[in-house]
């Protein structure tokens, strides 16, 4: 029965008409819990908001007499308010103006009607402390942009529209839709029964709730859902209500009213924060904070409002956010791995592009991460450098058609790589990841996060690689490099006769010569070099020979070729190093080299003495 001692008999009355949505419990037991929330405003109430003397409970709401006509007996006036309404380009409901629950609803939570006033009487019930919804998350206002769409037709077609939606059958009993099928409310919150907080139909611990209308690709296993990680003493309980990243789950990163981004319901405005609220090192192991401040990084922070996780081209307003590389739905705890794995768990989910171009929603390959920003329509950087055949297409770069590429698409061709370290089989593949990385992560020995988030070396690099002309050779200076190619056979000169003299001798970066990605068909290279070997010479440092104006190196077989340019001021016309049986580590490297031979008729300029070349600027590093 009501504890109301002025109503009577009206509990009885109500019991036969109110809310048909409340849950399978009877309407008086339903009304006698109501007595212990903040939707009791009597004079009695629990609240802070309550009646200065009115000591009936359901009046508020309800009246048995002299009610608007809506169900259930409903004794409010309805809002006049024109609401601006939830908008989001991954949304493929169309929400109306509130009709229905929700506009019930709205009659005292946009706060633009006195919460005494009331059909059934001429007079306000007098309020104490207010006659309005005071300021707070309960107070939604007439913009409900950020706040859950309500009042859209929720149907069998949505949800084949919309691949993340359940299909209405499959909503648990506790989730209604209203009689004409839409989402309301009250398919979500109980307005008589607070015993799950917030008035919500069911415990919404690892996001029962919401996972009961988004099925997202992944969930079960993601990090998000998994992880054991306290987030109170860090982060405070107001949005975190639960211990654990898993129990709050979708709340971690999602608020469904007062949204700080409406898009998408956003904890935060800044879409990054939603991130690094947690993975500062305050909740999440690892603090990227610390990364994304070194020297080259994915800085999510450079720009704000330009992400949409529909766009087709990432580099066409140049960012990167978090959500380019990660799904928060579908990203898993990194594992270790002896071998080499396409795609990372952490990237699980993330769309792509493949080597052919095509836009996937799901990437099977790292790489295919990468090219979005780095593909057919690359984000301009400001340290590059400077090629004869000159693209920044990667994904052309990387191609099985292109000239010549490190073994990220393609395995390495037969006999290419005679001084990979012992680890490293021929044919081995890499992924970005394996030169792209935190240079205090585990690739590079240190307990930093793994991942290219930031790195205190240039490009974004894991070890040292110097571009610099003038360079002296050292286990730091081509650390990169030496990662994969054992130095010993470089400085042997065992695949090319002039490895030693060029890098030891001379300072000249390895860079000079060799790209590091790969040399596409189509890169604008001009003249008639051949581009193996990833041989794409550095025009700031070598130049076309003046007399000739050639720039090009010509491939003559195996350890074999020769080349036509002029650097450090010396000229080389067709200069041929010939094929040799590759000297085994320790055998003297480089006491035999080759002597150049004019064998075209072509002067070849006589080497000069060694010497040390001072580094200086360059606008690419």
């Amino acid at each position: 029965m009501l504890r109301d001692a002025n109503v009577g008999p009206l509990s009885r009355a109500l019991a036969l008409f109110l809310l048909p949505a409340v849950a399978a419990t009877s309407v008086a037991r339903a009304q006698d819990r109501i007595v212990d929330t903040v939707h009791n405003l009597s004079v009695g109430g629990p609240g802070t908001t309550r009646a200065a003397d009115e000591d009936r409970v359901c009046i508020f709401c309800h009246a048995p007499h002299r009610t608007t006509g809506q169900q259930p007996l409903w004794n409010r006036d309805a809002s006049s308010a024109a609401y601006r309404i939830y908008r989001s380009s991954t949304l493929d409901a169309r929400p109306r103006q509130p009709t229905g629950a929700s506009k019930l609803c709205l009659s005292c939570h946009d706060g633009t009607i006195a919460l005494g006033k009331v059909f059934s009487r001429q007079e306000r019930i007098r309020m104490a402390g207010g006659d309005f919804m005071p300021p707070g998350r309960s107070n939604l206002g007439t913009d409900l942009s950020d706040d859950h769409p309500v009042s859209f037709l929720y149907s069998h077609g949505l949800a084949a529209a919309d691949r993340q939606l359940e299909s209405p059958a499959a909503l648990p009993p506790e989730v209604r839709l209203d009689h004409a099928g839409e989402m309301q409310c009250t398919s979500c919150h109980d307005a008589h029964d607070d015993r799950n907080g917030d008035f919500l139909v069911m415990d919404d611990r690892f996001g029962r709730l919401c996972t009961s209308c988004h099925r997202m690709d992944g969930w079960d296993s993601s990090s998000h859902r998994t992880s054991s990680a306290s987030v109170g003493p860090a982060l405070g309980a107001t949005d975190f209500p639960h211990a654990t990243v898993a129990e709050n789950a979708c709340r971690s990163c999602h608020r469904t009213h007062a949204a700080g981004r409406p898009e998408r319901l956003l904890r935060h405005e800044r879409e990054e924060e939603n991130c690094l609220s947690c993975h500062d090192g305050r909740v999440a192991k690892t603090d990227l904070r610390r990364e994304l401040d070194k020297r080259s990084a994915h800085d999510p922070r450079r720009a704000t409002g330009r992400h949409d996780p529909e766009e087709t081209d990432a580099g066409e307003r140049a960012h990167v956010e978090c959500s380019d590389c990660h799904d928060p739905h579908s990203a898993a705890p990194l594992t270790k791995s002896l071998g080499y794995v396409p795609l990372g768990p952490t990237l699980r989910g993330a769309s792509g592009v493949t080597t052919g171009g095509a836009r996937v929603r799901e990437a099977s390959h790292e790489y295919e991460v990468c090219f979005r920003c780095h593909g057919d329509r690359p984000v301009r950087r400001s340290r590059r450098v400077e090629r004869l055949s000159d693209s920044s297409n990667l994904r052309e770069a990387f191609a099985a058609s292109a000239e010549s590429a490190h073994p990220v698409v393609t395995p390495s061709r037969a006999g290419d790589t005679v001084s990979l370290v012992p680890d490293l089989a021929p044919g081995s593949l890499l992924r970005c990841t394996d030169c792209h990385n935190n240079d205090d992560g585990p690739g590079a020995g240190g307990a930093g996060p793994a991942g290219p988030h930031g790195s205190d070396h240039p490009f974004l690099l894991e070890r040292n690689y110097s571009v610099l002309d003038g360079s002296r050779e050292s286990e730091f200076t081509y650390a990169l490099c030496y990662k994969c190619h054992r130095r010993s056979s470089i400085l042997n000169d065992e695949s090319f006769s002039g490895h030693r003299l060029h890098v030891e001798r001379l300072n000249t970066p390895c860079s000079a010569c060799h790209d590091p990605h790969g040399v596409s068909r189509v890169g604008g290279g001009s003249g008639r070099s051949d581009h193996t070997h990833l041989v794409n010479f550095d025009t700031t440092i070598v130049r076309p020979e003046p007399r000739s104006g050639r720039l090009e190196f010509e491939d003559r077989g195996r350890f074999s070729g020769s080349c036509t340019l002029e650097c450090h001021g010396t000229r080389h016309v067709d200069f041929r190093y010939p094929s040799f049986t590759p000297r085994r580590p320790g055998d003297g490297g480089g006491r035999d080299r080759p002597t150049p031979r004019g064998d075209r008729g072509d002067r070849t300029e006589r080497r000069p003495e060694p010497r040390t070349v001072a580094p200086r600027r360059r606008s690419g590093g």
